[in-house]
């Protein structure tokens, strides 16, 4: 038979599991496969902070506020609060906003918010932990060692082919035809390519 877990308790466990991996990233630890996914669906879960639009009762809209019960049970008995649709939810937007206008805090406010924040930016410090460690075994290079070894095959090249077509080809080519200018010119790019290849020139 399944069982469901009170929402409070099963964000306490949340919470806890995420302390847990907060201490062992900060130990230089690393995460399993299943701890990084519940990590990246607690870090989009309430992405931006809105979570779910709608509540389904007032329960439901207690928990998504990360308030009590009592506190909206009292909230609700204010004369500009807001009331159900006529399908029965309840717009947590619009819930925010009566919270926010009349600086109603609850008792436990934004908790899930708060552990989507956590949760987000513990991913950022695994992620950045695992690039520093590729960087140092050579995964990954800069753009600047990139930029710089492009020009100085950039330049090879250069030296390459203006040796072949301004200096070796010209005096061969002469007297030959168009046919076979054209095979002396296939026969220097070759050349080229096979030294390039070879890393030398």
């Amino acid at each position: 038979m399944e069982t469901s877990l009170p929402p409070d308790l099963a964000r306490k466990l949340l919470n806890k599991d995420l302390a847990n991996l907060v201490q062992r990233v900060h130990h230089g630890g690393k995460l399993t496969r299943a701890e990084r996914s519940m990590l990246q669906n607690l870090a989009s879960s309430t992405a931006g902070g809105t979570g779910p639009a709608f509540a389904r009762n007032f329960v439901d809209l207690a928990d998504i506020l990360g308030v009590t019960r009592q506190s909206i049970t009292t909230w609700k008995k204010r004369k500009d609060a807001p009331t159900p649709a006529a399908n029965g939810l309840h717009d947590v937007s619009t819930w925010r906003e009566f919270m926010k206008r009349h600086d109603l805090k609850g008792a436990e406010p934004g908790t899930d918010f708060d552990t989507a924040l956590r949760a987000r930016k513990l991913l950022a410090e695994v992620e950045e932990r695992e690039l520093k460690v590729a960087v140092r075994k050579g995964l990954y290079v800069a753009v600047e060692d990139v930029r710089q070894e492009w020009t100085r095959v950039a330049g090879r090249v250069t030296n390459l082919l203006r040796n072949k077509f301004e200096n070796e080809l010209p005096p061969i080519c002469s007297g030959l035809d168009a046919t076979g200018i054209q095979e002396e010119n296939r026969k220097a790019i070759d050349e080229v390519l096979t030294l390039l290849s070879q890393g030398h020139g």
